[in-house]
């Protein structure tokens, strides 16, 4: 791979959908710099049911492969009545609305979700830091501010897709 990745196996990985889509199917190059990145990091990558849904479900095969082959797990949205976690969601979904002009109410509820999921694993689990991936740049916005809002600096950071695989000038993407 030739890059040094901030990834790490002492760490959990919140991926945003965003990343699935910008990586391809199993075949494309950036799909297999993705998946050597995380397997050579020893870490499993985190996928929210909201997530899951926006790629179209478990079998699809950007999904079906990243499951079957042990890089990627489901995991559920933070509990409506863990307070923090709710505070960063509430946070989040301020700030995206303001940086997109939308009303709080049409903001993407994954977005907002992450954010609250990175405090929640923060606190409850034996992790000492979790990595968030999103190349939506309101969401990533929503997200720091929540995180520093809530005190979490420390411990939770917000990565771009080309942060783990680099930016590849032969990676093109084609439309269909």
């Amino acid at each position: 791979m030739g890059r040094d990745t901030p990834l790490s196996a002492d760490q959990d990985a919140l991926v945003d959908a965003n990343i699935f889509y910008a990586i391809g199917r199993p075949s494309n190059p950036q799909y297999h710099r993705f998946r050597t990145a995380v397997q050579h990091a020893g870490v499993v990558c985190k996928l929210p049911r909201r997530v899951i849904g926006e790629l179209g479900g478990t079998e699809t095969d950007r999904v079906r492969t990243a499951l079957d082959e042990g890089w990627a797990e489901i995991i559920d949205a933070p509990s409506p009545t863990d307070g923090d976690a709710v505070a960063a969601s509430d946070i989040a979904r301020r700030t995206i609305a303001s940086e997109t002009d939308q009303a709080e109410h049409e903001v993407e509820k994954t977005d907002a979700i992450l954010a609250g999921l990175a405090i929640q694993y923060v606190r409850d689990r034996s992790t000492t830091s979790v990595v968030v991936l999103t190349d939506d740049q309101p969401a990533k916005k929503g997200i720091e501010n929540a995180v520093r809002a809530q005190g979490y600096t420390d411990a939770i950071t917000v990565y771009g897709l080309a942060d783990i695989i680099g930016d590849d000038p032969g990676d093109s993407m084609r439309l269909i």
